[in-house]
């Protein structure tokens, strides 16, 4: 084998290599792009969450608020039946 011909099969070998390794990146690609939607989707979902906390503790402080309300009700109901 000449050479010549061992150079030509390194070349291909490089260019098989080569493409494979575009290949991969191109994968390694969408791989971090998909990773990247998923971090902005978890973050909208962590969003969420805070805000459902927040209204979840103003509603229980405004069920607190009215079970004063109503303790208030019922102490001058019963002073006005007394």
């Amino acid at each position: 084998m000449s050479a010549l011909d061992r150079l030509k099969e390194k070349v291909e070998s490089w260019k098989e290599r080569i493409t494979k390794l575009e290949e991969e990146n191109a994968q390694l690609r969408e791989a971090a792009q998909s990773a990247a939607e998923g971090g902005k989707e978890l973050e909208t979902l962590r969003t969420s969450l805070q805000e459902c906390e927040q209204t979840v503790t103003s509603l229980r402080q405004e069920i607190a608020d009215k079970d004063e309300e109503i303790e208030e009700i019922i102490a001058k109901v019963e002073a006005l039946l007394a």
